[in-house]
């Protein structure tokens, strides 16, 4: 036992690593559902689900509701259809330019899921944590090995940092750009120039403000002896891709999309601050510390970089290039908590943590620059929403006799006073066959009965923890609305706290399967 707790004691900042990164998958599954797979790893919202590509129609996807969702969306459905120049996209997409700008991912996905677009979308949704366990591996091989507490804070900084959870809990581009980037990077830093500048050419398809890592790439400290057409060739080979992509766009959409990204020096960061400001005074700190935990974190880090300049070194100045970003960027960056600005610019909390110093008054500067760890638990959490939207646009509302919805990790689940009504509608100008399933919970004994086209099928609950798995159907569902009655005639079993709310039973994720033969045939 001593000697294993001494071998432990050696290995103890390997432990640590191995720990948090199985934390996170640990976490990850917690986005899994049934149905519909990884895709609340991607955060669709209903308010665009009329318009979704035509490849989506018969593939399940969670979709929460009453939310616009986020940017993540968008991508997938590049993914579902493999071409960025897709006819259906700018009628599906929030702007088509400004998002096929990316495609490299989506493409990647594309191919990873053969061509399918229900592969293709889970394909996407994972993509992002795939790229955070290869960086991890990659981080702690290359600059952060797991031997002391430095390299552990600087390890997690980068990959807890708030801009990363939000990549890979929203399905976003920044997290996969990050790995293509640090790769290309790291080649540069052992003077393979030109493997390199590939790569960061695949980092700018990938993400387009990447291209900026181009900056790695440029003659300084020991390269200044070096031939300057070398080094112009690389940047070329680094930037050329992702310009004459974004040239081609304009000319055939007209527009870039992204009106809205870049502003004056300082201007949408001297506007967020006093945002800040007045929500705290409206609605206390708590509300905005999330923004301020990311506003101290950057300026930490890009204080530091621009004070301290190292123009030898490759980090340096993709950091400093970053940094020069991050002065300009917009409103539509900084808008929301929290806002999109840490996720944006992580190439300076890499380049951050690589050069702080290894001294005690660099584990202070470590913790300041990397905060927004403490408001990555917040980002990762599961958001539990009830799905009203499924395959061919059927739509489930939620009638009379339900209270409100309430969540716990990745269930869902509203309670009924005695009776609720479901009330299911099919847009399209044919029947479908379609099947009902969710659970049942009392906390009383009771039955259940289900007045639905298949019927009025009964089920006995038994109050407890427990809760009862229910299938209704297949049935028949015409076009327009069908309501769907849930009843029990037991009394209500009253709260005795907060309101005293009536409760008879729960129904906890209410999800409609439809027959993927189109349901024509006889109930």
């Amino acid at each position: 036992m001593v000697i294993l707790l001494s071998r432990a004691w050696i290995r103890r900042y390997a432990i640590a690593y191995a720990a948090l990164a199985l934390s996170l998958l640990a976490h990850a599954r917690h986005y899994y559902h049934p149905h519909t797979g990884f895709s609340a790893l991607v955060r669709f919202g209903d308010r665009y689900a009329p318009q979704r590509v035509g490849a989506l129609r018969d593939v399940p996807l969670y979709t929460h509701a009453d939310s616009a969702g986020y940017d993540g969306q968008f991508y997938a459905q590049l993914a579902a259809v493999g071409n960025p120049l897709h006819p259906e996209l700018p009628g599906a997409l929030d702007s088509a330019p400004y998002r096929s700008r990316r495609p490299l991912l989506p493409m990647l996905a594309h191919a990873a899921g053969l061509g399918r677009p229900g592969w293709a979308v889970q394909a996407y949704a994972l993509s992002n944590l795939a790229s955070w366990l290869l960086l991890a591996v990659l981080l702690a091989r290359w600059w952060f090995p797991p031997t002391d507490l430095h390299n552990l804070l600087r390890w997690a900084g980068v990959l807890f940092g708030a801009g990363l959870a939000s990549s890979v809990t929203r399905g976003l581009t920044d997290g996969p750009a990050l790995l293509f980037l640090a790769a290309g990077v790291r080649l540069v830093e052992r003077r393979r120039d030109f493997t390199g500048a590939v790569l960061l050419a695949a980092a700018g398809l990938v993400r387009d403000a990447s291209a900026l890592a181009a900056a790695s790439l440029l003659p300084a400290g020991d390269r200044q002896d070096r031939r300057p057409w070398r080094a112009l060739l690389a940047i070329a080979v680094c930037v050329l891709p992702v310009t004459a992509w974004t040239a081609f766009l304009a000319v055939y959409h007209g527009s870039l999309g992204s009106d809205r990204n870049f502003a004056p020096p300082f201007t949408a960061l001297a506007a967020k601050v006093s945002e800040i400001i007045a929500d705290a005074r409206t609605f206390g700190i708590g509300r905005v510390m999330h923004d301020v935990l990311s506003l101290v974190a950057i300026s930490t880090q890009v204080g530091f970089l621009l004070a301290r300049p190292r123009v030898d070194q490759p980090w340096w100045r993709v950091g400093a290039a970053f940094s020069l970003l991050w002065v300009v960027l917009g409103p539509a960056v900084w808008e929301g908590t929290p806002s999109a600005m840490g996720r944006v610019v992580l190439p300076i909390a890499l380049a951050f943590n690589v050069l702080a110093p290894r001294t005690r008054g660099g584990l202070v500067l470590l913790l300041a620059g990397n905060l927004t760890v403490v408001a990555a638990a917040d980002v990762l959490a599961v958001r539990p929403s009830e799905q009203n939207v499924f395959v061919r646009g059927i739509t489930l509302t939620r009638g009379e006799g339900w209270h409100g919805l309430e969540g716990a990790g990745a269930t869902s689940w509203r309670w009924a006073s005695g009776s609720g009504t479901l009330t299911l509608h099919n847009p399209g100008g044919d029947p479908v066959r379609v099947t009902l399933e969710f659970e049942l919970g009392s906390v009383t004994d009771r039955t259940v009965t289900v007045r639905a086209p298949a019927g009025s099928p009964s089920f006995v609950l038994t109050g407890g923890p427990g809760r009862l798995p229910v299938r209704v159907g297949p049935f028949r569902l015409p076009p327009g609305e069908t309501a769907i009655d849930l009843t029990s005639a037991e009394p209500a079993w009253l709260e005795p706290w907060d309101d005293g709310r009536a409760l008879a039973f729960a129904a906890y994720d209410l999800y409609v399967t439809v027959d993927p033969e189109g349901g024509r045939g006889r109930d």
